[in-house]
């Protein structure tokens, strides 16, 4: 199954992906984390971006993205987190799939109130000492997430893809309204 997670930051995206994976057996593949996972030589302006909130550029995330697809456990599928943020990023994802004889299998949009957001992005700053969940950078990121990502649910939506997902409860109800949405049965995630 190829499934990508959109959502604001904080919506999510990476704790479901990585109960979704255990379940399918299929990698979740998180854009963010691998880009903060560069070395610092390498990858310093990059870093920067991140910190600030911003994206990185889209042909260095297309490369990233491209080289993680072609590795042997992503043959049978993937979860996609982070990945495509930008309108460049979903076209040209389109036409990599299409190239591949390959399609998405559903597109799924966490839905989350703005109030719970801000408070998760808090508490993941504090635990996680992320510089890109302080205070100062969550609302220009919520701003990006508007300008930037949220137009591809339409893009999606015109494909049918796109399944709407109510994120504002605990981690296991909306793994449970993922499954369903889904239409299958899964372990919950204390029995994984």
């Amino acid at each position: 199954m190829r499934i990508v997670f959109i959502g604001p930051p904080g919506a999510g995206k990476g704790t479901q992906c990585e109960l979704l994976s255990k379940a399918l057996k299929v990698p979740h593949i998180g854009t963010g984390g691998m880009l903060r996972a560069l070395e610092p030589e390498s990858g310093e302006q990059i870093h920067l971006r991140i910190d600030r909130g911003h994206f990185a550029p889209d042909d260095f995330v297309l490369q990233m993205v491209a080289e993680r697809l072609s590795q042997p456990d992503s043959r049978t599928g993937y979860l996609l987190d982070g990945f495509p943020r930008t309108q460049v990023q979903a076209s040209a994802f389109d036409k990599q799939l299409v190239a591949a004889s390959l399609k998405l299998d559903h597109v799924l949009h966490l839905q989350v109130s703005a109030d719970v957001l801000i408070e998760r992005l808090r508490k993941r700053g504090e635990t996680e000492n992320r510089a890109d969940d302080s205070e100062e950078f969550i609302r220009e990121r919520f701003r990006i997430y508007e300008d930037r990502t949220a137009p591809l649910l339409d893009h999606y939506r015109c494909q049918g893809l796109v399944r709407d997902i109510d994120a504002s409860d605990s981690e296991s109800l909306v793994h449970a309204s993922i499954c369903e949405c889904l239409n299958f049965t899964l372990a919950s995630p204390a029995e994984s």
